[in-house]
């Protein structure tokens, strides 16, 4: 397990504070939200500067504004947050960001029920808020956030979302996401810190690329690029099994990158899981329906594809896995990892 304390792949807890902590203000009319909001300085939409975020914040004046760059600064900040009441969190970062707010958010007692969440696409893939955030840029997102949080204009909903809790069988700290990934999905994110990100290639490009070399080598049975990584898996209390993948992963996310949806499973429950194994046979041909989550007579359990919706599963894997975007390494002192339903959290969308 890597360190929880280092920086988000995207952030010195710095926070910019437009209430008084002492005298908070009434909430403006029309939502009589309290609304806090963490930005992460690092993360890829942030990185050219927070000065326009803070100026529309500052503008408003209802707003408790936190920089973040590391899992225990976002843990101060939420619990900033539940101290003054905080009814919505705005996430201002990227998917690692987020995935160390839920973390939080799950581990903090608030005073009344847990805030919904707004998310504003300012990471380097913002794959999650792309899912169940806000349109369109940073700055268009939080503009129409505040006009409607402030000005009453616009329409709101709440898009209400099961979390991905990942916990370790002989103890260790839960943690929370949307996304987790082993095999080549780790691989591939481990490619785009060093080999594209580098070149300045960013954004769902990125994960274009790199997912087209991952099939291409896949289908050259290039093990160097996509190794297989053996695993033992167990779903839905079964005994576990072993067998080799060349990618596995397991979500909550209704859509990915690009809009993708690798996961066909028709089972009624909340986590979709999909591998690929390393003896899966027409990898090519199986490409489309793959990553349109459609079924196939090329994409069958029997030719190496598997894909069902799950209440849980338990894991044994050597080497690292991704869990939105954060790379950790698996202690086999910890036992299985046991990926479960961690609970509901609501997303607002305008």
């Amino acid at each position: 397990m890597s360190d929880r304390t280092g920086p988000i792949h995207e952030g010195n807890f710095a926070p910019i504070t437009h209430w008084s902590a002492d005298h908070p203000p009434r909430p403006a009319d029309p939502t009589g939200l309290r609304i806090g909001v963490i930005s992460n300085p690092l993360s890829g939409g942030n990185r050219k500067g927070l000065q326009p975020v803070e100026r529309a914040l500052a503008a408003c004046g209802h707003t408790l504004h936190c920089q973040a760059v590391n899992p225990e600064e976002v843990k101060a900040a939420i619990r900033a947050f539940a101290c003054h009441g905080v009814d919505l969190v705005v996430v201002n970062g990227g998917d690692g960001t987020i995935h160390a707010v839920l973390t939080e958010l799950f581990a903090t007692e608030w005073p009344n029920q847990v805030p919904f969440l707004a998310l504003l696409r300012a990471g380097t893939a913002s794959m999650i808020a792309r899912d169940v955030g806000l349109s369109g840029s940073r700055l268009q997102g939080l503009s129409r956030l505040l006009d409607w949080a402030y000005a009453g204009r616009g329409a709101a909903s709440l898009v209400k979302r099961p979390v991905l809790r990942l916990e370790w069988e002989k103890g260790g700290e839960s943690m929370y996401g949307m996304f987790f990934g082993a095999g080549g999905i780790y691989e591939g994110i481990q490619f785009c810190l060093t080999r594209v990100h580098t070149k300045g290639l960013g954004g769902q490009l990125a994960a274009g690329l790199t997912l087209l070399r991952f099939f291409l080598a896949a289908a050259r049975r290039d093990r160097r690029t996509v190794p297989p990584a053996p695993i033992r898996v167990g779903l839905e209390g079964m005994s576990m099994q072993e067998m080799e993948v060349l990618a596995l992963l397991v979500t909550t996310l209704e859509r990915l990158f690009l809009g993708i949806r690798p996961y066909w499973g028709d089972e009624e429950g909340p986590l979709h899981f999909t591998a690929i194994r390393s003896d899966a046979s027409h990898l090519l041909r199986a490409a489309t329906s793959v990553i349109r989550g459609r079924r196939s007579r090329w994409a069958t359990p029997r030719q190496g594809y598997l894909s069902h919706n799950l209440r849980d599963l338990r894991l044994c894997i050597q080497g690292g896995f991704t869990l939105d975007g954060q790379l950790y390494q698996s202690d086999p002192r910890l036992g299985a990892l046991r990926l479960s339903k961690g609970g509901e959290v609501e997303f607002l969308k305008l």
